[in-house]
């Protein structure tokens, strides 16, 4: 259960840290 939750967590962060280098990207 415990490992659930922090694959979950890990999964959500990989997609923001996605997302932000995607918006970053045309900026820098």
């Amino acid at each position: 259960l415990l490992t659930l939750a922090f694959m979950e967590s890990l999964t959500i962060y990989g997609l923001v840290i996605s997302l932000v280098l995607l918006f970053a990207n045309p900026f820098s």
